[in-house]
């Protein structure tokens, strides 16, 4: 018994040296294929579980899909190591000169379709996704695969994309949402910045607000720098690559047209060119160029633009406010000077289009620019609306949420009120009643100008702040109106003109971040759906068909419900509290509500909701100020509860005077919170107001869904409006 512990610890000494041994194997393995650069390919199977080895671990997922199940798409993470011998990242070297060591042959490869005779196809659509854009990512997905669909079912299963995930988290999210993700630890964005601003859509994301231009821009120079060397990898593949930021959502499949209309470029881009106009004209060439939406083709050329464009983000310095764009348009204007290039007809922008205008740029780049008509910007597809005043001409291929305003919340309202935004549950469209407002802007403020724009803006956030009132008060949804703004909006100057664009206001289904905070809204807890949520084919039958007019005031013969003028929450509650209908529509906001029982709480709510935040810059006025600071946030509902039964009595007179009616909330008013001399006035006359039959209602009136037939105010002008 005496020599047992002395075997025991022969044993144990053996299975050490085992282990040892086999680690030093194992090492020995796991060196040479981070040196061959091998990949491990996780596929997630129909039930949701991650099969295969990962760094992610074993785990369970629901998929979210709409379609029904479906096989989940592979996310590939690259397992090269992240640093040579010599301390750097392998592909970090400028110019991108070891890219295709970090690229994973066999992992990207799975991504790369091929055609069903099996030829490779020759065009690749990529995005990147990092941690704050997670939902931006499957809307870009879905939206790029239901363009393709429109051709042919058959054609998307043919289809090479390629969504660069910059983190583990989003490859975590790429495998529960089934997205085509290739990931590479030497690919990483490590930053935890949002690039574009705000808050990620989704609380958990770790990613924060920057805290300064600096900062956001080099968080953009180190995504792009990642998506640039991927791209630059499949470009050495032989592959064309149209790159787009997942803020775009794709509405046509542009390969068809691409294949003639790029033919011969090395680069291709989008502009902010605002003007179709200048399109016609060929002279969109001033305007920056936007890397949003981008087309290289394999070519020597590009590849070498790509790699100098690499090399000077890699080393600008942290101080610097130069992000990936205009970085791109300095490489591509430096040096000698531009040379335009005859490309055999006539620059048109229409779908048929034999060419694009092009142009030969620094470093012999011959450079193509994306018609704004076809890859739309927020500006021209938002606010102008381009494509529907031009009737005669097709839709765009893409649009691109840009000169938007809120962050993210604000691109993604966007997208709601023209239904590209296609990742919503069905909850949102089927769940819970709704209240809605049936007026429409009053004509005596339809008119441009910065005066008429804060005053309409006004007459906008008084009546959807009655109408939260009320959606409160009776536990349902609002569903915002449309917006009709008198000017844009914009950061620089917008004044005399009140455009930046090629349209003249007014602008009418102008997005609601023109006048509305999203953020705050969102954190001043407004529950509320976007203007067109009655057109969209998503939400059913049963919502559409079940509406009831309520009229204030005065009871007419068409009207289910009467409440009185300036009713309290009890009044509306016993009038509209057991209503069946899924939809009210109220005919006179503003008299739509007077005082809460308790209003504290709602108050509180509505002064982060409504908080300002825009302003209107131009010529300096003689009293030294630039800048009107907008907009106005109404009187809160405690402070006019003393005041309801005068307003009560005044109510056939205040119909009248659209001004005093207004005033009623904005008595003391200001346009923002940083100028108190800025404040919100109205004209001393009222508008002549005179009654029409609206029954032949414009093309304008049927886009709202609560327009009726009944008779409409209006104003005749008067001297006073004239000026």
């Amino acid at each position: 018994m005496m020599g047992a512990p002395g075997r025991w610890a022969r044993v144990r000494r053996r299975c050490a040296a085992l282990t040892v041994a086999f680690a030093l194997a194992f090492g020995a393995v796991r060196a040479m294929s981070y040196a061959r650069g091998t990949t491990t390919t996780v596929d997630v199977d129909v039930d949701g579980a991650v099969v295969g080895g990962s760094s992610m671990g074993r785990r369970h997922h629901h998929l979210n899909d709409r379609a029904g199940s479906r096989p989940r798409r592979p996310i590939v993470v690259d397992a090269v190591d992240a640093a040579d011998s010599d301390g750097k990242t392998g592909i970090g070297d400028r110019g991108g000169g070891v890219v295709e060591r970090a690229m994973a042959e066999d992992g990207l490869s799975a991504l790369l379709k091929t055609k069903s005779g099996g030829t490779t196809t020759t065009t690749v659509f990529v995005s990147y996704v990092s941690e704050g854009f997670h939902e931006f990512a499957s809307n870009w997905f879905e939206s790029l695969r239901g363009a393709v669909e429109k051709t042919s079912s058959t054609r998307w299963g043919e289809t090479s994309v390629v969504m660069l995930a910059l983190d583990e988290a989003t490859e975590r999210y790429c495998a529960e949402k089934s997205l085509p993700c290739f990931g590479s630890v030497g690919l990483r964005y490590a930053g935890g910045v949002m690039a574009t601003g705000g808050e990620a859509l989704h609380r958990q994301s770790s990613q924060r607000e920057a805290t300064s231009t600096h900062e956001a821009a080099k968080a953009l120079r180190e995504i792009k720098t990642n998506e640039m060397k991927l791209l630059l990898d499949l470009l050495n593949r032989g592959y064309e690559v149209i790159v787009s930021d997942a803020d775009v959502a794709w509405l046509e499949d542009p390969r068809e047209w691409a294949r003639e209309a790029l033919a011969d470029v090395d680069v291709a881009t989008s502009t902010d060119c605002l003007s179709a106009a200048q399109e016609d004209e060929d002279t969109c060439w001033h305007a920056d160029f936007n890397t949003g939406i981008l087309y290289f083709k394999p070519t020597e050329v590009a590849k070498e633009f790509l790699k100098s464009w690499i090399g000077a983000m890699e080393t600008a310095t942290d101080g610097t406010e130069d992000r990936d764009q205009e970085i791109f348009i300095n490489l591509l204007r430096e040096g000698a000077p531009v040379v335009e290039t005859k490309t055999g007809g006539s620059v048109t922008t229409t779908r048929d289009a034999a060419r694009v205008s092009t142009r030969t740029m620094a470093r012999g780049v011959r450079l193509g620019l994306l018609p704004m008509r076809l890859f739309a910007s927020g500006h021209t597809y938002f606010v102008e609306r381009l494509h529907e005043k031009e009737k005669t001409r097709r839709d765009p291929f893409c649009v691109h949420a840009t000169f938007q305003f809120s962050q993210v919340r604000g691109k993604r309202q966007r997208f709601r009120e023209h239904g590209l935004w296609r990742i919503e549950e069905d909850e949102y469209y089927t769940n819970g009643n709704f209240i809605a407002m049936s007026d429409e802007l009053p004509n005596a403020w339809n008119a441009t100008g910065v005066r008429n724009h804060l005053i309409a803006a006004a007459w906008y956030r008084a009546s959807v702040r009655n109408l939260l009132a009320l959606g409160r008060v009776l536990g349902r949804t609002v569903i915002l109106p449309r917006i009709t703004c008198m000017c844009d909006r914009y950061w620089n100057a917008v004044l005399p003109s009140c455009k930046i664009g090629h349209v003249d206001p007014p602008f009418v289904g102008c997005p609601q971040d023109h006048i509305f905070n999203l953020p705050g809204m969102e954190k001043g807890n407004a529950d509320f759906r976007e203007w067109t949520f009655l057109h969209n084919s998503r939400t059913p039958d049963a919502i559409k068909k079940s509406v009831a007019r309520v009229t204030v005031g005065a009871r007419t013969r068409d009207a289910d419900y009467s409440l009185p003028a300036f009713p309290s929450d009890e009044e509306a509650r016993s009038t509209l509290g057991s209503a069946k209908e899924r939809v009210l529509v109220v005919d006179d906001a503003l008299m739509s509500i007077c005082a809460l029982n308790d209003a504290s709480s709602f108050d509180a709510d509505m002064r982060v909701a409504l908080k300002a935040e825009s302003w209107f810059c131009g010529p300096e006025r003689d009293d030294g100020s630039k800048c009107d600071i907008g907009f106005a946030a109404p009187a809160p509902l405690g402070e006019l509860k003393d005041r309801c039964a005068s307003l009560r009595s005044n109510a056939a007179s205040l119909r009248e005077r659209p001004h005093a009616l207004l005033r009623t909330f904005y008595a003391d008013s200001v346009y923002g919170f940083t100028d108190k001399h800025a404040r919100l006035t109205f004209p001393d006359a009222e508008p002549s107001i005179i009654r029409v039959d609206d029954s032949n209602s414009t093309d304008a009136d049927e886009d709202n869904p609560f327009a009726t037939d009944a008779v409409r105010w209006r104003a005749r002008p008067t001297r006073a409006m004239a000026r």
